[in-house]
C-alpha cells in the first residue's frame, strides 16, 4: 500500500480508491491473526491432556500463519483464496472433533465453540474477503 508523506506525518493513512479493498483484507487478516494466535496456544495446551484437540490446534496454527501471510501480501489473489480454504479446513477440523464425540464432559462447550467459529469466520472473513477478491480480480 502506498501512503503519502503528508498522511504519514499526520499519522493518518489515506488510501486511494484502488487500495481500499486491500485495506479491508489486511484488517480482516490482522483481526484473525490476533484471534487465532492465542487460540492455537490454548488448544495446544489443552491437547496435552486430551489428544482430540491436536487436530484443531494444528489447523488453528496453520490458519494463524496463513493470516499473517495475507497481512504481508493482501494483493495476492492466490493467498486470499488459500486463506479462505485454510479457514474452511480449520472449521472442518473443529466440527470433526465435535462430531467424533470423544469428550468426557465438554460436548456442549465444544459445540458452542464450533458454532461461534463458523459464524464469525463466515461473516467477518470468508464473505468479505471473497467478495473483495472477486471485485478486485474480475477481468
Amino acid at each position: 500500500m502506498i501512503v503519502s508523506n503528508d498522511a504519514k506525518q499526520k499519522g493518518v493513512s489515506k488510501l486511494s480508491t484502488e487500495e481500499r479493498p486491500f485495506g479491508n483484507i489486511v484488517n480482516c487478516a490482522m483481526f484473525w491473526s490476533a484471534m487465532t494466535g492465542p487460540w492455537a496456544g490454548v488448544q495446544a495446551a489443552a491437547s496435552q491432556e486430551e489428544t482430540q484437540f491436536i487436530l484443531p490446534a494444528v489447523c488453528t496454527l496453520i490458519f494463524f500463519f496463513s493470516s499473517l501471510l495475507l497481512v504481508v501480501s493482501p494483493d495476492s489473489r492466490f493467498l486470499s483464496q488459500l486463506w479462505i480454504i485454510v479457514g474452511l479446513v480449520w472449521l472442518a477440523s473443529g466440527w470433526f472433533t465435535f462430531l467424533s464425540q470423544n469428550f468426557t464432559d465438554k460436548s456442549e462447550v465444544w459445540m458452542n465453540i464450533c458454532l461461534t467459529q463458523t459464524l464469525a469466520f463466515a461473516f467477518t472473513a470468508a464473505l468479505p474477503v471473497l467478495i473483495t477478491d472477486l471485485t478486485l480480480h474480475s477481468d
